[in-house]
């Protein structure tokens, strides 16, 4: 069984959160997330479980494995793509076709920042 640690920063509601409590029986766990509503309400949600934030995670990731990015004048592509429990973001892993060695690792804020960047100009 995988285990999320309580604490670690998880996405949920879109907004990014540590797991409060975790409850594991012999099914699975069940994770314990608060986040605020609109008006600043305490959100707690109870019964979470590993899939529920998988597709979290799928709906706040802009980028999927094999997608090509335009960083450079080259043909970029995304090899790999993690969500990173203690930054409490996306990470890609980005290379590009000509030498499969030069590996980069980009959160997600940075890489979008730098898509933007080159196609303003």
């Amino acid at each position: 069984m995988w285990l999320i640690r309580v604490g670690a920063l998880v996405v949920w509601r879109g907004q990014v959160v540590p797991i409060v409590n975790r409850y594991v029986d012999k099914e699975g766990a069940q994770y314990q997330i608060h986040t605020k509503a609109r008006d600043g309400a305490l959100v707690q949600d109870v019964h979470v479980t590993l899939g529920q934030f998988l597709g979290a995670l799928n709906d706040h990731a802009t980028h999927c494995v094999g997608d090509k990015v335009a960083l450079s004048r080259f043909d970029l592509y995304i090899k790999a793509r993690w969500w990173s429990f203690t930054r409490g973001e996306v990470l890609y892993r980005v290379n590009d076709i000509l030498d499969s060695r030069r590996r980069r690792v980009i959160p997600q804020t940075e890489l979008l920042q730098r898509l933007e960047a080159v196609a303003a100009g």
